[in-house]
């Protein structure tokens, strides 16, 4: 009588991995330095320095729903985010920060061979995303002071484009594109043009208008920056309505928002003037914070729309510049791809008035121990 033999079988993710998976980068801030520092002041994600508003504080704390699902299709959470926006709930698609309204966004529309054109410097996530599905990203770069190359675009544009992203404000750079621009891209192309508006409330433009005239057009938002809600990760997209039923295959069940981001953002949308107030804080603190960079020799603040500046230095190189901050207990994010053009700048956050001090100061006595 034969003896069945146990076949040994051995896991192996790289066979069950897909191949668009395998040399995505991993999206992290930078090592921490060795050596903990005493302060942890955070001028690196572009968050707000001050709490959500006193309703929102008050759903959270109130919150008691923690064993019960939210709403399965975010209905009061979309309508209230429509109301904010002048937009009906039925095109609203909210998630769990703006990177999973994107991945919403690109799940019925992006596969193998598909294109997707960015412009960079900007929010690296775009091209993560593209790249995870499989698609190729097809790199439109910014014109040297930073504008939008409607031109290049509508060049690059082909039968296999099915979607043009464009950041305005843009991250990292701060500044906003030519209206006329980004209308022209919209018309003269058939793809889907999404207009990433995180930074819309500090800049006080929108272009939602544009679906008003034009069938192709998608506004991307969110709650962190402006609203306080980073930790609570609402995002949210107006969407033509000839994409929503297809949009609406592959929504997340509850949008994937939770039932305290939920109350969080509804009750915030209510607090209105207090949100507006803290925008205004900011961009005040921001104004001064690029007067007092302006006075370290060879530092130069690029105009921003934005929570954030991106600051040029007198240095070919401003990795060695963040590592000395982050030493001394200061976030500031670097990007060093020198295709951007940016390698000598460094993007920094507008914290409350006492981290900005701490920051300049810092800065110029980091520069000021650098070789010439």
């Amino acid at each position: 009588m034969s003896q069945s033999v146990a076949t040994r079988t051995v896991f192996d993710p790289e066979k069950l991995v897909r191949a668009a998976i395998h040399h995505l980068p991993v999206y992290t801030r930078p090592a921490a330095p060795q050596t903990r520092p005493e302060r942890e002041i955070r001028l690196d994600w572009n968050e707000s320095p001050y709490p959500p508003s006193p309703n929102a504080l008050a759903a959270i704390a109130s919150c008691a729903t923690h064993n019960r699902y939210p709403e399965f299709d975010a209905q009061k959470l979309r309508e209230a985010l429509g109301h904010y926006v002048g937009a009906p709930a039925g095109q609203v698609i909210a998630g769990a920060g703006l990177d999973n309204v994107l991945e919403t966004l690109m799940f019925p529309l992006i596969g193998p061979g598909d294109r997707v054109i960015v412009s960079e410097p900007t929010f690296m996530v775009y091209r993560l995303l593209v790249a995870g599905h499989g698609g190729e990203v097809v790199d439109v770069p910014l014109r040297p002071d930073f504008s939008l190359d409607a031109d290049a675009i509508l060049d690059a544009a082909d039968e296999e484009t099915k979607l043009i992203v464009i950041c305005n404000p843009n991250n990292p750079t701060g500044n906003l594109f030519s209206p006329d621009a980004i209308e022209r891209v919209v018309r003269e192309t058939s793809s889907l043009v999404a207009i990433d508006e995180a930074y819309a409330e500090f800049a006080g433009v929108s272009h939602l208008g544009l679906m008003d005239r034009y069938p192709n057009v998608a506004i991307l938002r969110t709650m962190s920056k402006f609203a306080g809600l980073a930790g609570m990760r609402v995002g949210y997209g107006v969407f033509p309505e000839s994409l929503m039923p297809y949009l609406l295959r592959v929504m997340p069940g509850f949008c994937n928002v939770s039932a305290v981001a939920t109350a969080a953002a509804i009750a915030s949308l209510k607090d209105i003037e207090y949100n507006q107030a803290v925008v205004a804080r900011i961009l005040t603190d921001r104004d001064a914070l690029a007067d007092r960079l302006r006075q370290i020799p060879g530092v130069a603040p690029h105009p921003s729309a934005t929570n954030f500046l991106l600051v040029r230095l007198p240095v070919s190189e401003a990795a060695p510049i963040a590592r000395e901050l982050a030493r001394r207990g200061i976030s500031v994010r670097h990007f060093a791809n020198p295709a951007f053009g940016i390698a000598d700048c460094l993007r920094v956050s507008i914290g409350t008035p006492k981290e900005n001090a701490i920051f300049a100061d810092e800065l110029q006595a980091v520069l000021a121990g650098q070789p010439t």
